[in-house]
């Protein structure tokens, strides 16, 4: 898939992902504030009964992003690697929780993906964030991602 530009009005007044994904998969110039807003590129698919959209994204090595809207907040989800695979998870733990501030606008945490654990970077924004935030998001959540992979396959496997 292409790199999206979107040209739209960013506010999103608490919209759906269903109708994120409209927004992303049909641009639309409208008149009023708009803003040029370059979506990851790669492959998005949506899950409208969980109000899921799943980025596949090329700029991050394919790496699986989840966006998820719930009542107040949209929730962007990135795994890393199962819990399982680590050799010495207490430490990664430790070196985690020391470096979280230098992971920006995404946290790591732990998540069970399929009935196994897996280290996740994640983002929470609220759930009328303007679109140009939620683009952020997914750039942060992957980045941090990727940082944390990073560590992983030079220290802990």
């Amino acid at each position: 898939m292409e790199q999206i530009t979107l040209t739209t009005p960013t506010v999103t007044s608490g919209i759906t992902a269903s109708e994120l994904y409209r927004l992303i998969s049909q641009p639309a110039t409208t008149n009023g504030e708009a803003a040029t807003i370059e979506w990851p590129e790669g492959d998005i698919t949506l899950d409208e009964t969980n109000q899921t959209l799943i980025w596949e994204l090329n700029d991050y090595g394919n790496l699986p992003v989840t966006l998820s809207r719930s009542e107040n907040e949209w929730i962007a989800m990135a795994p890393i690697v199962a819990v399982d695979s680590v050799k010495n998870s207490t430490e990664l733990n430790t070196v985690l929780l020391r470096q979280g501030i230098a992971l920006p606008l995404a946290s790591v945490g732990i998540v069970e993906i399929d009935g196994r654990d897996f280290y996740v970077a994640y983002g929470q924004l609220f759930g009328d964030s303007k679109l140009e935030s939620i683009c952020a998001e997914l750039h942060a959540t992957a980045s941090a991602a990727m940082d944390v992979a990073e560590l992983i396959q030079t220290h802990f496997v």
